[in-house]
């Protein structure tokens, strides 16, 4: 196989969430209001500015970043001007750094999925006192704080903005530099996080007080924001085998293209993930679990199962799941939470269950087992269609069937 044919791999990954839970992301929504004033003291303590009375959307937040997300490898005088999305990608890519070995020679990428959102806030800077201004200025430059990540030598560092898709943008950009043999390593993912007064709005997803309500049930009308993200460890399978990596999985394919819409077009998802499938070679008899996105609302999910349906009818062995559990929405990372559940329970030898849909909505109607698999332990290749609002879409494709390929 030549250096331009490199089979990627996924060595590990890191994901975190303010809530694992539905009654727990409905203690923090109810408490948002005492979250947010809360880091707004932070704010206000760490930029030496008054924050009060400065609102945000609605969502749910961690309570304290600054206390979840440590960084022992930043000085505390640099760490208090990083905003909390860039604290929460340096802990998770670090955390993944730390674990792994990544050789002298080898050739590194670090990859950062952002939607932009919290790179506004930096606007933030420049109402600081001068003394503060001048500290903050290292940070004014969107990938500056990646410096501060400790590899032991000096990767290449990108950025992709692609708001609801960065992070699979980020995954696909690192899969096909280390495909083309440009790197054999790359740290990629990121995190969204509410960290300071954005300049405007954005809107919430949905109608309604409650949006608790789980993706394909009757009367889901979407989901609230979240903070989280996701980071993840790729290499090129014969460096990954030279540094004695256990793998988790290997990427088959990355198809990508547009939904010309804003909304989920059942026909056009289809032929992605149908062309995805065919270029990674992919038998029509094959065993496929697909998870699907769950953007939780009734014109959205009725056409995820109108697709997953017509997928099926090329596809008679490929049935649909939910592996992200009862996940909230995360900015650019909420597509790849089910893989990331799936990649832990890899790592760890533990079992992992997707989601039955006990009340689907009338238009839905009945989900039977022909199309519809909640136990993915008897799959290996695992297809994951992600969406944006912006109408662009990605396929991810991978195989958890490595054995004789571990070390």
């Amino acid at each position: 196989m030549s250096k331009s044919e490199s089979s990627v791999v996924i060595v590990d990954c890191r994901y975190d969430l303010p809530a694992s839970n539905a009654d727990a992301a409905k203690k923090l929504f109810y408490n948002k209001r005492a979250i947010w004033e809360n880091r707004l003291l932070e704010l206000s303590r760490h930029f030496n500015t008054n924050m009060e009375g400065i609102e945000s959307f609605d969502g749910l937040f961690y309570p304290s970043v600054t206390e979840k997300f440590e960084l022992e490898s930043v000085e505390a005088n640099k760490a208090r001007f990083l905003l909390s999305s860039e604290r929460m990608t340096l802990s998770l890519f670090q955390s993944l750094v730390d674990a792994h070995l990544i050789g002298t020679k080898s050739n590194l990428l670090v990859s950062v999925g952002s939607p932009q959102t919290d790179q506004l806030s930096k606007s933030m800077y420049l109402g600081l006192e001068p003394e503060n201004f001048m500290t903050a200025m290292e940070f004014l430059d969107p990938l500056a704080y990646l410096k501060q990540l400790k590899t032991g030598k000096s990767p290449a560092i990108e950025m992709i903005s692609e708001a609801s898709t960065s992070g699979i943008g980020s995954l696909f950009s690192s899969y096909n530099r280390i495909k083309q043999g440009q790197f054999d390593t790359a740290v990629c993912g990121g995190s969204c996080a509410a960290t300071s007064p954005f300049p405007y709005e954005l809107s919430p997803f949905g109608v309604g007080n409650d949006r608790f309500t789980e993706p394909f049930e009757q009367g889901a009308s979407g989901h609230y924001y979240s903070e989280g993200g996701a980071a993840f460890l790729l290499k090129d399978k014969e460096q990954a085998l030279l540094d004695g990596d256990t793998i988790l999985a290997e990427i088959r394919h990355i198809g990508v293209g547009t939904m010309r819409s804003a909304v989920v077009n059942r026909n056009a998802v289809k032929k992605l993930i149908v062309a995805s499938l065919n270029e990674a070679g992919v038998h029509t008899d094959e065993h496929i679990f697909l998870d699907l996105y769950g953007r939780g609302n009734e014109i959205d999910d009725t056409a995820e199962f109108s697709c997953l349906r017509n997928v099926h009818k090329a596809y008679p062995n490929l049935k649909g799941g939910f592996l992200k559990e009862d996940v909230q929405y995360v900015v650019g990372y909420y597509g790849l939470m089910g893989l990331c559940r799936l990649l832990e329970a890899k790592r760890d030898g533990t079992v992992i269950q997707g989601r039955y849909v006990e009340r689907p909505n009338h238009y839905i109607g009945s989900i039977d087992e022909e199309v519809w698999a909640a136990n993915s332990n008897d799959y290996h290749l695992f297809s994951f269609p992600i969406y944006s609002m912006h109408g662009n879409m990605y396929h991810l494709l991978i195989d958890t069937d490595i054995k004789g390929r571990n070390v």
